[in-house]
Protein backbone atom coordinates (compact mmCIF):
# COMPACT_ATOMS: atom_id res chain seq x y z
CA UNK A 1 0.00 0.00 0.00
CA UNK A 2 1.05 3.36 -1.03
CA UNK A 3 1.80 5.53 2.10
CA UNK A 4 2.43 9.11 -0.28
CA UNK A 5 -1.00 9.38 -1.75
CA UNK A 6 -1.65 13.10 -3.36
CA UNK A 7 -1.38 15.62 -0.64
CA UNK A 8 1.68 13.97 1.06
CA UNK A 9 4.49 15.24 -0.01
CA UNK A 10 6.54 14.84 3.04
CA UNK A 11 7.95 11.99 2.35
CA UNK A 12 10.94 10.17 4.08
CA UNK A 13 14.97 10.69 4.22
CA UNK A 14 18.50 8.56 3.77
CA UNK A 15 21.45 9.44 6.09
CA UNK A 16 19.01 12.94 6.78
CA UNK A 17 18.31 13.86 2.89
CA UNK A 18 14.38 14.08 2.33
CA UNK A 19 13.04 11.97 -0.14
CA UNK A 20 10.58 13.54 -2.17
CA UNK A 21 7.16 11.55 -3.30
CA UNK A 22 7.30 12.53 -6.52
CA UNK A 23 8.56 10.23 -8.57
CA UNK A 24 11.10 12.84 -11.10
CA UNK A 25 12.47 14.70 -8.67
CA UNK A 26 13.00 11.59 -6.42
CA UNK A 27 14.88 9.53 -9.28
CA UNK A 28 17.26 12.84 -9.11
CA UNK A 29 17.82 13.13 -5.61
CA UNK A 30 18.71 8.76 -5.44
CA UNK A 31 20.43 9.05 -8.78
CA UNK A 32 22.93 11.93 -7.21
CA UNK A 33 23.04 10.14 -4.29
CA UNK A 34 24.77 7.02 -6.01
CA UNK A 35 28.05 6.96 -6.39
CA UNK A 36 30.18 6.64 -10.12
CA UNK A 37 32.17 3.79 -8.47
CA UNK A 38 30.15 0.39 -9.25
CA UNK A 39 29.66 1.80 -12.72
CA UNK A 40 33.34 1.32 -13.36
CA UNK A 41 33.79 -1.89 -13.13
CA UNK A 42 31.45 -4.88 -13.44
CA UNK A 43 29.39 -4.21 -10.21
CA UNK A 44 26.48 -2.19 -12.11
CA UNK A 45 25.97 -5.05 -14.95
CA UNK A 46 25.47 -7.59 -12.09
CA UNK A 47 22.88 -5.62 -10.49
CA UNK A 48 21.36 -5.14 -13.58
CA UNK A 49 20.73 -9.36 -14.30
CA UNK A 50 20.11 -9.68 -10.55
CA UNK A 51 16.74 -11.66 -10.01
CA UNK A 52 16.24 -9.20 -6.57
CA UNK A 53 16.85 -6.20 -8.52
CA UNK A 54 14.33 -6.76 -11.17
CA UNK A 55 11.53 -8.33 -8.83
CA UNK A 56 12.20 -4.95 -6.46
CA UNK A 57 12.05 -3.05 -9.38
CA UNK A 58 9.24 -4.51 -10.87
CA UNK A 59 7.34 -3.79 -7.09
CA UNK A 60 8.40 0.26 -7.10
CA UNK A 61 7.59 0.97 -10.46
CA UNK A 62 4.17 -0.48 -10.33
CA UNK A 63 3.69 1.28 -7.14
CA UNK A 64 4.56 4.58 -8.70
CA UNK A 65 2.24 4.04 -12.29
CA UNK A 66 -0.34 3.12 -9.43
CA UNK A 67 -0.75 5.78 -7.43
CA UNK A 68 1.41 8.73 -9.26
CA UNK A 69 3.92 9.23 -5.66
CA UNK A 70 6.61 6.62 -4.77
CA UNK A 71 5.96 5.13 -1.18
CA UNK A 72 9.34 6.59 0.29
CA UNK A 73 8.97 4.05 2.96
CA UNK A 74 9.71 1.34 0.47
CA UNK A 75 12.26 3.04 -1.25
CA UNK A 76 14.19 4.20 2.35
CA UNK A 77 13.48 0.37 3.29
CA UNK A 78 15.31 -0.80 0.40
CA UNK A 79 18.38 1.68 0.38
CA UNK A 80 18.53 0.92 3.85
CA UNK A 81 18.78 -3.28 2.95
CA UNK A 82 20.70 -2.73 -0.28
CA UNK A 83 22.92 -0.09 0.29
CA UNK A 84 24.28 1.08 -3.09
CA UNK A 85 22.24 -1.66 -4.91
CA UNK A 86 19.10 -0.87 -2.95
CA UNK A 87 19.92 2.87 -4.70
CA UNK A 88 20.07 1.09 -8.27
CA UNK A 89 17.15 -0.95 -7.83
CA UNK A 90 14.90 2.06 -6.65
CA UNK A 91 16.41 3.93 -9.57
CA UNK A 92 15.85 1.20 -12.31
CA UNK A 93 11.82 0.58 -10.67
CA UNK A 94 11.43 4.55 -10.80
CA UNK A 95 12.93 4.55 -15.03
CA UNK A 96 11.03 2.28 -15.85
CA UNK A 97 7.28 4.22 -14.64
CA UNK A 98 8.84 7.27 -15.97
CA UNK A 99 9.40 5.65 -19.31
CA UNK A 100 5.48 5.72 -19.70
CA UNK A 101 5.68 9.89 -19.51
CA UNK A 102 8.06 9.63 -22.63
CA UNK A 103 6.70 10.98 -26.10
CA UNK A 104 9.64 9.68 -27.98
CA UNK A 105 9.16 5.86 -27.09
CA UNK A 106 5.41 5.28 -28.24
CA UNK A 107 4.80 4.25 -24.43
CA UNK A 108 0.88 4.80 -23.25
CA UNK A 109 1.47 7.15 -20.37
CA UNK A 110 0.15 5.60 -16.98
CA UNK A 111 -2.74 7.85 -16.35
CA UNK A 112 -1.32 8.34 -12.57
CA UNK A 113 1.07 9.80 -13.87
CA UNK A 114 -0.66 12.34 -16.51
CA UNK A 115 0.93 15.08 -14.11
CA UNK A 116 4.42 14.55 -15.44
CA UNK A 117 3.59 14.25 -18.83
CA UNK A 118 1.71 17.39 -18.37
CA UNK A 119 4.92 19.16 -16.66
CA UNK A 120 7.23 17.75 -19.90
CA UNK A 121 4.61 19.69 -22.07
CA UNK A 122 4.46 23.10 -20.36
CA UNK A 123 7.87 23.18 -18.48
CA UNK A 124 9.87 20.60 -20.67
CA UNK A 125 11.81 18.85 -18.06
CA UNK A 126 10.04 16.09 -15.73
CA UNK A 127 11.01 17.19 -12.72
CA UNK A 128 9.28 19.94 -11.35
CA UNK A 129 11.33 23.51 -11.42
CA UNK A 130 9.88 24.75 -8.79
CA UNK A 131 10.77 21.36 -6.21
CA UNK A 132 13.48 20.07 -4.43
CA UNK A 133 15.88 19.20 -6.69
CA UNK A 134 18.20 21.55 -9.28
CA UNK A 135 19.46 21.07 -12.61
CA UNK A 136 16.52 18.74 -15.07
CA UNK A 137 15.60 15.55 -15.65
CA UNK A 138 14.68 15.15 -19.39
CA UNK A 139 13.13 11.77 -21.04
CA UNK A 140 15.73 10.17 -23.26
CA UNK A 141 15.37 10.15 -27.11
CA UNK A 142 18.70 8.88 -28.31
CA UNK A 143 21.74 7.24 -26.75
CA UNK A 144 25.61 7.61 -27.98
CA UNK A 145 26.08 5.93 -31.25
CA UNK A 146 29.49 4.51 -30.16
CA UNK A 147 30.40 0.95 -30.40
CA UNK A 148 29.29 -0.85 -27.14
CA UNK A 149 29.19 -4.32 -25.60
CA UNK A 150 27.83 -3.58 -22.45
CA UNK A 151 26.81 -0.21 -20.72
CA UNK A 152 29.90 1.92 -19.98
CA UNK A 153 28.65 4.34 -17.11
CA UNK A 154 25.74 5.33 -14.98
CA UNK A 155 23.93 7.70 -18.01
CA UNK A 156 23.71 3.94 -20.30
CA UNK A 157 21.70 2.19 -17.34
CA UNK A 158 18.80 4.48 -17.57
CA UNK A 159 16.16 5.82 -19.69
CA UNK A 160 15.78 9.40 -18.60
CA UNK A 161 18.85 12.08 -18.73
CA UNK A 162 20.02 13.49 -15.59
CA UNK A 163 21.21 16.60 -16.65
CA UNK A 164 23.72 19.05 -13.44
CA UNK A 165 22.80 22.17 -12.99
CA UNK A 166 26.30 22.53 -14.17
CA UNK A 167 24.98 21.25 -17.54
CA UNK A 168 22.70 23.81 -17.81
CA UNK A 169 24.65 26.74 -17.22
CA UNK A 170 25.97 27.65 -20.88
CA UNK A 171 22.63 25.84 -22.63
CA UNK A 172 19.21 27.86 -23.63
CA UNK A 173 16.70 25.43 -23.19
CA UNK A 174 13.47 25.74 -24.88
CA UNK A 175 10.31 24.14 -25.71
CA UNK A 176 8.38 24.05 -29.02
CA UNK A 177 4.75 24.22 -28.36
CA UNK A 178 3.58 21.65 -31.18
CA UNK A 179 6.47 19.77 -30.66
CA UNK A 180 3.81 16.57 -29.76
CA UNK A 181 1.55 17.51 -32.08
CA UNK A 182 0.80 16.04 -35.70
CA UNK A 183 3.36 18.29 -36.52
CA UNK A 184 5.42 15.69 -38.79
CA UNK A 185 4.28 12.52 -40.87
CA UNK A 186 4.11 9.31 -38.68
CA UNK A 187 7.44 8.03 -40.70
CA UNK A 188 10.65 7.54 -38.45
CA UNK A 189 12.45 8.68 -41.27
CA UNK A 190 12.53 12.19 -42.13
CA UNK A 191 13.79 13.95 -45.24
CA UNK A 192 15.74 16.92 -45.58
CA UNK A 193 16.22 19.41 -48.39
CA UNK A 194 19.42 21.36 -48.66
CA UNK A 195 20.01 23.94 -50.80
CA UNK A 196 23.30 25.77 -51.69
CA UNK A 197 21.73 28.94 -52.59
CA UNK A 198 25.39 30.23 -52.84
CA UNK A 199 27.01 29.70 -56.50
CA UNK A 200 30.13 31.49 -56.56
CA UNK A 201 32.27 34.50 -54.69
CA UNK A 202 30.23 36.63 -56.62
CA UNK A 203 27.04 36.02 -54.53
CA UNK A 204 29.55 37.57 -51.65
CA UNK A 205 30.89 40.59 -49.91
CA UNK A 206 34.28 39.96 -48.47
CA UNK A 207 35.41 42.87 -46.42
CA UNK A 208 38.85 43.10 -44.50
CA UNK A 209 39.55 45.71 -41.85
CA UNK A 210 42.24 45.99 -39.46
CA UNK A 211 41.71 46.87 -35.62
CA UNK A 212 44.28 47.17 -32.87
CA UNK A 213 46.56 45.49 -35.09
CA UNK A 214 44.58 42.41 -35.92
CA UNK A 215 42.96 41.91 -39.19
CA UNK A 216 39.39 41.38 -39.24
CA UNK A 217 37.07 39.87 -42.26
CA UNK A 218 33.41 39.43 -42.35
CA UNK A 219 31.20 37.42 -44.83
CA UNK A 220 27.89 38.66 -45.90
CA UNK A 221 25.66 37.40 -48.86
CA UNK A 222 24.36 39.97 -51.80
CA UNK A 223 21.03 40.10 -50.87
CA UNK A 224 19.64 40.78 -54.64
CA UNK A 225 21.59 37.77 -55.84
CA UNK A 226 19.77 35.40 -53.31
CA UNK A 227 16.35 36.71 -53.38
CA UNK A 228 15.03 34.66 -56.61
CA UNK A 229 17.13 32.02 -55.21
CA UNK A 230 15.03 31.97 -52.04
CA UNK A 231 11.72 31.88 -54.25
CA UNK A 232 12.85 28.48 -56.19
CA UNK A 233 13.95 26.87 -52.90
CA UNK A 234 11.12 27.53 -51.19
CA UNK A 235 8.66 25.96 -54.06
CA UNK A 236 11.70 22.62 -54.65
CA UNK A 237 11.23 22.09 -51.00
CA UNK A 238 7.60 22.23 -51.11
CA UNK A 239 7.39 20.04 -53.83
CA UNK A 240 10.27 17.64 -52.89
CA UNK A 241 8.25 15.90 -50.19
CA UNK A 242 11.63 17.43 -47.55
CA UNK A 243 10.04 18.01 -44.02
CA UNK A 244 12.97 19.87 -43.17
CA UNK A 245 15.00 22.56 -45.46
CA UNK A 246 18.22 23.43 -44.44
CA UNK A 247 20.52 26.51 -45.75
CA UNK A 248 24.35 26.69 -45.43
CA UNK A 249 26.41 29.71 -43.73
CA UNK A 250 26.76 33.43 -45.02
CA UNK A 251 23.36 32.93 -46.14
CA UNK A 252 21.20 35.29 -44.69
CA UNK A 253 20.83 39.00 -43.68
CA UNK A 254 18.53 41.36 -42.45
CA UNK A 255 17.08 41.86 -45.69
CA UNK A 256 16.91 38.32 -46.67
CA UNK A 257 15.35 37.22 -43.21
CA UNK A 258 12.64 39.36 -44.11
CA UNK A 259 12.75 38.12 -47.49
CA UNK A 260 12.22 34.44 -46.32
CA UNK A 261 9.35 36.27 -43.91
CA UNK A 262 7.09 36.60 -47.01
CA UNK A 263 7.34 32.63 -47.39
CA UNK A 264 6.56 31.43 -44.34
CA UNK A 265 2.94 31.84 -42.23
CA UNK A 266 1.39 28.93 -44.78
CA UNK A 267 1.54 25.88 -46.10
CA UNK A 268 1.04 25.06 -49.33
CA UNK A 269 -1.52 21.80 -50.11
CA UNK A 270 0.72 18.71 -50.49
CA UNK A 271 4.06 20.00 -48.83
CA UNK A 272 5.23 18.20 -46.42
CA UNK A 273 7.89 21.26 -45.25
CA UNK A 274 8.11 21.90 -41.46
CA UNK A 275 11.05 23.60 -40.25
CA UNK A 276 13.12 25.24 -42.26
CA UNK A 277 17.02 26.63 -40.94
CA UNK A 278 17.47 29.71 -43.08
CA UNK A 279 21.30 29.60 -43.05
CA UNK A 280 23.11 32.26 -41.05
CA UNK A 281 24.77 35.52 -41.41
CA UNK A 282 25.22 39.01 -39.59
CA UNK A 283 22.16 39.71 -38.28
CA UNK A 284 20.68 42.51 -36.13
CA UNK A 285 22.19 46.26 -35.86
CA UNK A 286 25.28 45.20 -33.65
CA UNK A 287 28.87 46.18 -34.65
CA UNK A 288 30.35 43.43 -35.06
CA UNK A 289 27.11 41.35 -35.27
CA UNK A 290 26.48 38.19 -34.31
CA UNK A 291 26.54 35.39 -36.93
CA UNK A 292 22.89 33.98 -36.36
CA UNK A 293 21.15 30.57 -37.40
CA UNK A 294 17.54 31.32 -37.44
CA UNK A 295 15.48 27.59 -37.40
CA UNK A 296 11.54 28.66 -38.15
CA UNK A 297 8.33 27.28 -38.25
CA UNK A 298 6.94 26.55 -42.04
CA UNK A 299 3.60 27.47 -41.39
CA UNK A 300 3.56 30.08 -38.44
CA UNK A 301 6.70 31.61 -39.33
CA UNK A 302 7.09 31.05 -35.58
CA UNK A 303 10.91 30.97 -34.41
CA UNK A 304 11.98 27.94 -33.34
CA UNK A 305 15.35 28.58 -31.94
CA UNK A 306 18.08 30.79 -33.00
CA UNK A 307 21.94 30.47 -32.26
CA UNK A 308 25.08 33.17 -32.47
CA UNK A 309 28.49 31.10 -33.75
CA UNK A 310 30.30 30.99 -30.57
CA UNK A 311 33.85 30.78 -32.29
CA UNK A 312 34.79 32.76 -35.11
CA UNK A 313 36.87 30.78 -37.53
CA UNK A 314 40.48 32.36 -37.98
CA UNK A 315 42.22 32.55 -41.40
CA UNK A 316 45.33 30.57 -41.58
CA UNK A 317 48.76 31.56 -43.96
CA UNK A 318 47.47 30.76 -47.30
CA UNK A 319 44.02 30.32 -46.43
CA UNK A 320 42.60 33.11 -49.02
CA UNK A 321 44.80 31.87 -51.77
CA UNK A 322 43.89 28.42 -51.78
CA UNK A 323 40.41 29.29 -51.39
CA UNK A 324 41.33 31.98 -54.34
CA UNK A 325 39.22 34.83 -52.55
CA UNK A 326 38.51 37.49 -55.06
CA UNK A 327 39.70 39.73 -51.57
CA UNK A 328 42.74 38.79 -49.96
CA UNK A 329 43.36 40.14 -46.09
CA UNK A 330 47.36 42.94 -46.31
CA UNK A 331 48.25 40.91 -43.09
CA UNK A 332 47.51 37.30 -42.35
CA UNK A 333 46.02 35.86 -40.33
CA UNK A 334 42.68 37.37 -40.61
CA UNK A 335 39.73 36.90 -37.32
CA UNK A 336 36.21 36.47 -38.15
CA UNK A 337 34.73 40.20 -37.56
CA UNK A 338 31.42 38.95 -34.96
CA UNK A 339 30.27 38.86 -31.68
CA UNK A 340 30.67 35.35 -29.73
CA UNK A 341 27.79 33.42 -29.02
CA UNK A 342 28.21 31.78 -25.26
CA UNK A 343 25.30 29.79 -24.88
CA UNK A 344 23.67 26.75 -27.13
CA UNK A 345 20.04 26.69 -27.38
CA UNK A 346 18.23 23.29 -27.09
CA UNK A 347 14.66 22.83 -27.91
CA UNK A 348 12.15 20.21 -27.14
CA UNK A 349 10.37 19.18 -30.66
CA UNK A 350 8.36 16.56 -32.15
CA UNK A 351 11.49 14.69 -33.76
CA UNK A 352 13.44 15.02 -30.44
CA UNK A 353 15.86 17.06 -28.94
CA UNK A 354 17.55 19.74 -31.51
CA UNK A 355 20.25 22.32 -31.34
CA UNK A 356 22.18 24.58 -34.21
CA UNK A 357 25.55 25.17 -34.52
CA UNK A 358 27.78 27.00 -36.98
CA UNK A 359 30.70 25.73 -39.25
CA UNK A 360 33.83 26.20 -36.53
CA UNK A 361 31.70 25.30 -33.52
CA UNK A 362 31.34 21.66 -34.64
CA UNK A 363 35.43 21.53 -34.42
CA UNK A 364 35.81 23.55 -31.52
CA UNK A 365 34.13 21.01 -29.16
CA UNK A 366 35.17 21.81 -25.73
CA UNK A 367 32.45 23.91 -24.46
CA UNK A 368 29.11 22.48 -25.99
CA UNK A 369 30.29 18.44 -26.02
CA UNK A 370 29.56 17.91 -22.39
CA UNK A 371 26.21 19.79 -22.31
CA UNK A 372 25.09 18.45 -25.21
CA UNK A 373 25.23 15.08 -23.95
CA UNK A 374 23.88 15.30 -21.19
CA UNK A 375 20.96 16.95 -22.56
CA UNK A 376 20.97 13.94 -25.30
CA UNK A 377 20.43 15.99 -28.22
CA UNK A 378 19.16 13.73 -30.98
CA UNK A 379 19.77 15.81 -33.94
CA UNK A 380 21.97 18.31 -34.84
CA UNK A 381 22.27 20.86 -37.59
CA UNK A 382 25.07 22.42 -38.42
CA UNK A 383 25.71 25.23 -41.79
CA UNK A 384 29.10 25.64 -42.89
CA UNK A 385 30.85 27.98 -45.20
CA UNK A 386 33.57 25.79 -46.60
CA UNK A 387 35.67 23.94 -49.35
CA UNK A 388 33.46 20.85 -50.19
CA UNK A 389 32.80 18.26 -47.82
CA UNK A 390 34.77 14.87 -48.78
CA UNK A 391 34.09 11.25 -48.52
CA UNK A 392 37.80 10.85 -49.10
CA UNK A 393 39.73 8.78 -45.98
CA UNK A 394 41.45 9.93 -43.91
CA UNK A 395 38.33 12.06 -43.24
CA UNK A 396 38.16 15.69 -43.09
CA UNK A 397 38.03 17.85 -39.86
CA UNK A 398 33.94 18.28 -40.77
CA UNK A 399 33.52 15.01 -41.65
CA UNK A 400 35.30 13.78 -38.43
CA UNK A 401 33.30 16.32 -35.96
CA UNK A 402 30.47 15.33 -37.58
CA UNK A 403 31.36 11.45 -36.67
CA UNK A 404 32.15 12.59 -33.49
CA UNK A 405 28.98 14.45 -32.53
CA UNK A 406 27.47 10.47 -33.77
CA UNK A 407 29.95 8.67 -31.27
CA UNK A 408 29.68 10.82 -28.40
CA UNK A 409 26.27 12.55 -28.30
CA UNK A 410 24.37 10.29 -30.16
CA UNK A 411 22.75 12.65 -32.59
CA UNK A 412 21.83 13.11 -36.18
CA UNK A 413 23.68 15.34 -38.08
CA UNK A 414 22.99 17.59 -41.06
CA UNK A 415 25.91 19.36 -42.46
CA UNK A 416 25.36 22.01 -44.81
CA UNK A 417 27.75 23.83 -46.90
CA UNK A 418 26.89 25.98 -50.37
CA UNK A 419 28.78 25.61 -53.75
CA UNK A 420 30.76 29.02 -53.50
CA UNK A 421 34.37 27.49 -52.07
CA UNK A 422 34.40 24.43 -54.18
CA UNK A 423 33.64 26.34 -57.29
CA UNK A 424 36.94 28.13 -57.10
CA UNK A 425 38.93 24.98 -56.35
CA UNK A 426 39.08 23.34 -60.03
CA UNK A 427 41.66 20.72 -58.77
CA UNK A 428 38.93 18.52 -57.01
CA UNK A 429 38.03 15.64 -59.00
CA UNK A 430 33.98 15.84 -58.39
CA UNK A 431 33.20 12.48 -57.42
CA UNK A 432 34.67 13.21 -54.19
CA UNK A 433 32.90 16.36 -53.73
CA UNK A 434 29.32 16.82 -51.70
CA UNK A 435 27.54 20.03 -50.17
CA UNK A 436 25.56 18.23 -47.33
CA UNK A 437 26.18 15.17 -45.42
CA UNK A 438 23.61 13.41 -42.89
CA UNK A 439 25.31 11.31 -40.59
CA UNK A 440 23.94 9.61 -37.41
CA UNK A 441 23.69 6.38 -35.32
CA UNK A 442 24.06 2.96 -37.24
CA UNK A 443 20.35 1.31 -35.88
CA UNK A 444 19.41 -0.59 -34.19
CA UNK A 445 22.76 -0.51 -33.17
CA UNK A 446 26.46 -0.33 -34.76
CA UNK A 447 28.22 -3.78 -34.90
CA UNK A 448 31.73 -2.00 -35.67
CA UNK A 449 33.29 1.14 -34.70
CA UNK A 450 33.42 4.20 -36.80
CA UNK A 451 29.87 2.08 -37.62
CA UNK A 452 27.50 5.41 -39.02
CA UNK A 453 25.14 5.81 -41.66
CA UNK A 454 26.46 8.34 -43.87
CA UNK A 455 24.82 9.85 -46.26
CA UNK A 456 26.50 12.17 -48.93
CA UNK A 457 24.40 14.67 -50.77
CA UNK A 458 25.20 16.99 -53.72
CA UNK A 459 23.78 19.80 -55.62
CA UNK A 460 24.36 21.31 -58.87
CA UNK A 461 23.26 24.75 -58.60
CA UNK A 462 22.31 26.80 -55.83
CA UNK A 463 18.66 25.72 -55.85
CA UNK A 464 18.74 22.28 -56.37
CA UNK A 465 18.38 20.24 -53.24
CA UNK A 466 21.25 17.93 -52.41
CA UNK A 467 20.32 14.36 -53.31
CA UNK A 468 21.98 11.41 -51.81
CA UNK A 469 25.12 10.15 -54.26
CA UNK A 470 25.19 6.06 -54.50
CA UNK A 471 29.03 4.79 -54.31
CA UNK A 472 29.59 2.71 -57.61
CA UNK A 473 31.12 -1.01 -57.50
CA UNK A 474 34.23 0.13 -56.50
CA UNK A 475 33.02 2.68 -54.07
CA UNK A 476 33.60 5.98 -55.49
CA UNK A 477 30.65 8.17 -55.50
CA UNK A 478 28.63 8.00 -59.06
CA UNK A 479 28.76 10.47 -61.28
CA UNK A 480 24.75 10.44 -62.45
CA UNK A 481 22.47 12.73 -62.12
CA UNK A 482 21.90 14.00 -58.53
CA UNK A 483 18.15 14.43 -59.13
CA UNK A 484 17.99 10.16 -59.65
CA UNK A 485 19.21 10.31 -55.80
CA UNK A 486 17.04 10.23 -53.00
CA UNK A 487 16.95 13.43 -50.61
CA UNK A 488 18.70 12.41 -47.06
CA UNK A 489 16.92 11.30 -44.35
CA UNK A 490 17.29 11.54 -40.35
CA UNK A 491 15.84 9.51 -38.05
CA UNK A 492 12.59 9.93 -35.28
CA UNK A 493 14.17 10.51 -31.72
CA UNK A 494 13.74 7.03 -30.19
CA UNK A 495 14.81 5.33 -26.54
CA UNK A 496 17.21 2.92 -28.19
Amino acid sequence: MNENVAGNSGGHSINGILLPTDPADLFIVLYDLLPDRPFRGLTANQWYRDETVHHLAAQICEDVTTYGNADTALIKETVQQYGHQGLFTALTGLDQALATTNPFNGARCASALNKIARRYNEKNQLNDPDGPTAGKLLPRCTRPGKLVAQPTGKPDFFNVHRVTAENCRNVHHVGFKQRNGAHFTGKKAIPIGSAPLLESYRDLQFEFDVRDGITYYKVSPVDERLRDRINHVVKKLDDSGAEIGVMPESTLSNALAAHWGTHLGQTPEGSRLRWILLGTGPLGEGDPPPNRAVLVDRSTGETILTHDKMHGFTMGQGQADRWQLPERPEHELAAEYLEHGGTVTVAETAIGRVAVLICEDVKQSTDWEAPLRAFGVSHLFVPLFSSPISNQMPPRWDVQAAARCVEVVGAWVVLANSLAVGAHMEHLPLETCFNTLVIGPRLPRPLDNGDCDAQFGRSENGTELARVVRPDHQGRAARGDPEEGPLPTVQRGGTG
